[in-house]
């Protein structure tokens, strides 16, 4: 997906050319479908995972986040009954694999914006050494796991996510696509197809974005990969809240010199973005290689 300079600001990435990938996205559905079914036995969900504003359907974050009163950043928390069903989506190969995926294509189609994401959550993850990965395989900090049954979003714009970042999907479970499922940019007037098992890049942060429904009886599970705009704030204001920066003249100005003047900030967070004639020279440049 193209703007009107030729930036990449949206990738529809498909899946790897493995002829048993399906294998894989089907066993990582399985995982989630039985996260899901324990932790309803168990009662283990609070209403805010079952219900909130991008649908009715059970969602799990985990990772490093910033944000929503957080004096510092820190890992998501949970109940200790949350935390097992958690991780055993952590320790599952497939969607180890299906994180790595995501991963590896946001290198691929945004090399510079994956290059700043390296860095900055590097000077991070260095400083605070609390703070865990969820995959040794993935750059990104964070994770949602969309255990459904029934995983169709709202429409929404998910504001607390970096806002010139991209946000890795790969949608599971067992739906017609042709009939449901399809990923609508709405600020892109673009509705498209999204079958199971494949991936997409989507600039969450500052595009409106949702699913149409499926067919009663469908299934839909999803995995998201993201990073709060807050953790880059964090590292550029010296690892300091804009709160905690503002509380001295010395400060604020200093603030105002990192945040810069109205839209330069936004531009550089654009020019980020690859333009699709220069891929392959920003992918020798960041990496020392280009990609057939």
């Amino acid at each position: 997906i193209l703007d009107v300079k030729g930036r990449i600001v949206g990738v529809l990435v498909g899946h790897p050319n493995d002829p048993l990938w399906h294998l894989v996205i089907n066993d990582a559905s399985e995982v989630m479908a039985s996260v899901q079914e324990l932790g309803l036995q168990q009662d283990a969900f609070t209403e805010n995972h079952l219900s909130h504003r991008r649908g009715d359907f059970l969602a799990l974050p985990v990772g490093a986040s910033f944000g929503g009163g957080q004096s510092v950043p820190g890992n998501l928390v949970h109940s200790k009954e949350q935390r097992r069903l958690i991780q055993r989506l952590l320790d599952c190969h497939s969607i180890r694999r299906i994180c790595g995926f995501q991963s590896s294509a946001f290198a691929a189609f945004a090399p510079k914006l994956y290059r700043y994401y390296a860095n900055t959550l590097g000077k991070l993850f260095g400083k605070h050494q609390g703070l865990v990965h969820n995959f040794s395989n993935s750059i990104f900090p964070a994770a949602s796991f969309n255990c459904g049954p029934v995983t169709v979003s709202l429409d929404h714009t998910d504001y607390g996510n970096l806002s010139h970042g991209l946000c890795a999907l790969t949608a599971l479970g067992s739906y017609d696509f042709t009939k449901g499922g399809h990923i609508a940019f709405l600020n892109f007037k673009l509705v498209v197809q999204f079958p199971p098992g494949l991936t997409a890049l989507i600039p969450s942060g500052c595009v409106a974005h949702g699913n149409t429904p499926i067919q009663d009886g469908e299934t839909r599970l999803s995995i998201t990969q993201y990073a709060a705009g807050g953790l880059f704030r964090w590292v550029a204001y010296g690892f300091k809240s804009a709160k905690s920066i503002m509380k001295t003249k010395a400060g604020k100005k200093e603030k105002e010199k990192i945040d810069m003047e109205d839209g330069v900030r936004w531009t550089q967070g654009l020019d980020m973005f690859s333009k699709v004639d220069e891929l392959q020279s920003d992918l020798l440049e960041t990496f020392g290689h280009s990609i057939d």
